[in-house]
């Protein structure tokens, strides 16, 4: 076991075991303490709503002010100083790290777990003292906080979290420091390991034996996400457990590679069973699992490419090529029997990258067919021809009614382009930077600068826009959302599946709701397609291009909050730190790994079965704000 750089052991045990001897006082005197986003004052004084404006502003255009800080922070409204210790550590102000520290024994429970969050968001290495008393004696939000911040600080926490889950012990689930805690702080200690590499599987397998479904669940994502052949075993003899996430977690795990030899029969029977499992997202693990057992198991894939919800049917289908190889007859068979254009598009990008010459005449009648996404699949499906072929295809696309399709053209034949372009091309560019829709105009813009072929939208960088709005705009957010009693919005995204009805987190995410709303009531969210689904992980949408690279031309910044990445979470889609836009997703199941690191700014309120049953390609009507 690696030792702590800055802490030895028997340090770590005294800290833990001093502070669990006050764990159950500490419980008791907080059990009215509050957990979440209490009530604001009755009535907000114009100094308050100043104060609140201020700090959102200082959030948005990533400047500390020390001086406001340093003042909110001994501010009467408890929720203020809440959330100024939040943004301590989003903005890494590292002076105010040791404050940050203090807080974590404050006796206003929210103040408590934010700074805890903080910690973790700011990954202050020096925090991991304060941290392991916190998971030993702080009240049940604040230890599970804290949990959560020693993961994110990684390796300075490995001989903490190893000591809280019982190394050492032969019976870890009686005698440790985590055992004395609550099942939400045991889970969050387990699930911490998920971070440090590597993970002492060997001290998580214990705690898939936990009576708490959300300790086994937490300790069947770290062997499942991280694929850790050490604790395979030990996770085949819970894959009948009556947690779909807990399942779900298992099915992930059993890859060829990861059961080995010994396993491998096993593994097939768990994952025959899974294939039949109640639950779709369960069957969608098993069938990308299964896959990689290759040609051996044709049976158990043709199982998920027959089942019932599309989105099984793709994660089956997106392990063909390991299975079918050049076997076309397969392919033939597949292709006629499954028509979804997620599935035959899917089947398209393997055959190409197998080489086989198969579905080209039935494609090349995509070409003139009414829905132009189909029209966007005949386009792809095109070989990657030399420059010449190149143009001449993208003339042949270039007439489409539809802007999407000759955006795609332009930017197919932009990423060939090395700086001189051909007359034919020229031409055509040029009459693409006069296109009546602008995107299909700044790109053919592009492709006649000599500085930049990239053939993308532009969009506005960062840099650009760290500049403070009115403080006026920030004062309207914060009496519209910020106040007592104010209404959160809620979003309804129309399907052709139906509706799906979200709670925005207004108060938690004012900058990323107000532009989203804002582009919602614009139209901006009309007629696209959800561009990105993973079966079992996201569905993503808000990219007017259709090919994830479009959005609204500004950035946002993340809004960091304590929500977690749960089933049905809203999460703002980033290409990097602070470059959000219009783009965002929603959550077929937890993704702890996306907390801290995503902005989550909403929840499905309703339509679960429509999110599910959304597949790549399928079409976004509206999005209507109530």
């Amino acid at each position: 076991m690696r030792g702590n750089r800055t802490l030895d052991r028997r340090r770590i045990v005294a800290l833990i075991a001093g502070a669990g001897m006050t764990a159950a006082g500490c419980a008791s005197t907080n059990a009215g303490a509050r957990t979440g986003l209490g009530p604001r004052a009755a009535r907000m004084t114009a100094l308050d709503v100043r104060h609140d404006a201020q700090l959102m502003a200082m959030l948005d255009v990533r400047r500390a002010d020390t001086l406001l800080v340093d003042t909110l922070l001994i501010d009467g409204d408890p929720d203020r100083r809440a959330r100024t210790a939040l943004a301590i550590g989003q903005l890494r102000m590292r002076a105010r790290f040791p404050h940050l520290r203090r807080l974590l024994t404050d006796g206003d429970t929210l103040i408590a777990a934010n700074a805890a969050y903080a910690l973790g968001v700011a990954k202050d290495t020096q925090a991991v003292a304060a941290l392991a008393r916190a998971i030993g004696g702080a009240p049940d939000p604040v230890a599970r906080e804290a949990a959560w911040a020693l993961g994110e600080i990684g390796e300075p926490s490995r001989t903490v979290l190893s000591v809280a889950l019982g190394d050492g012990l032969a019976a870890p689930l009686r005698g440790s420091s985590a055992s004395l805690r609550s099942a939400p702080v045991r889970a969050a200690l387990v699930l911490a390991t998920v971070k440090l590499r590597p993970a002492p599987i060997t001290l998580v397998v214990p705690w898939l034996a936990d009576t708490s479904a959300q300790v086994v669940r937490s300790a069947s994502y770290v062997i499942g996400r991280l694929r850790a052949p050490a604790g395979v075993r030990a996770l085949l003899a819970v894959r009948s457990h009556p947690d779909d996430e807990v399942r779900q977690y298992v099915a992930r795990a059993l890859t060829r590679t990861t059961v080995g030899d010994s396993l491998a029969v096993l593994a097939r029977e768990a994952l025959s069973a899974f294939q039949r499992d109640a639950d779709w997202r369960v069957r969608a693990n098993a069938a990308g699992s299964v896959s990689t057992f290759g040609t051996s198991v044709l049976d158990a894939v043709q199982i998920g490419l027959a089942d019932s919800v599309a989105n099984v049917r793709v994660a089956a289908t997106d392990s063909l090529s390991v299975v079918f190889g050049r076997d076309t007859v397969r392919w033939r068979r597949v292709w006629e029997r499954d028509t979804l254009l997620a599935v035959r598009r899917l089947m398209l990008a393997h055959v190409r990258r197998n080489a086989l010459t198969l579905f080209d005449a039935e494609v090349a009648t995509w070409e003139q067919h009414a829905d132009w996404r189909y029209r966007m699949a005949a386009l792809e499906h095109r070989p990657r021809a030399a420059d010449a072929d190149r143009v001449l295809a993208a003339e042949a696309f270039m007439a489409d009614a539809d802007p999407r399709i000759r955006s795609a053209a332009l930017q197919r034949v932009g990423n060939s382009v090395d700086g001189s372009l051909s007359e034919r091309m020229r031409v055509l560019a040029e009459r693409a930077s006069t296109d009546r829709d602008s995107i299909v105009r700044v790109i053919g813009q592009r492709l006649l600068s000599p500085r930049d072929t990239t053939a993308r939208a532009p969009r506005r960088v960062v840099a650009d826009s760290l500049v403070a709005r009115p403080l006026a705009e920030y004062e309207r957010l914060v009496r519209q959302w910020g106040a007592a009693g104010s209404r959160q919005p809620v979003a309804v995204i129309e399907t052709d599946h139906g509706v799906v009805t979200l709670q925005l987190f207004g108060r938690e995410a004012p900058l990323v709701v107000e532009s989203f709303v804002r582009l919602a009531k614009a139209g901006f969210y009309r007629n696209t397609v959800f561009h990105r689904v993973v079966p079992n992980f996201v569905v993503q949408d808000g990219d007017p291009r259709g090919d994830g690279t479009g959005g609204p031309g500004f950035s946002l910044r993340e809004s960091f909050s304590r929500q977690r990445h749960q089933r049905g979470c809203l999460g703002l889609a980033t290409s990097g730190p602070d470059t959000g836009g219009s783009q965002y997703y929603l959550c077929h199941s937890s993704q702890p790994h996306l907390d801290g690191a995503y902005t989550v700014f909403g929840t499905v309120l309703s339509g679960f079965d429509v999110m599910d049953r959304i597949v790549q390609g399928d079409r976004m009507v509206r999005i209507r704000i109530q």
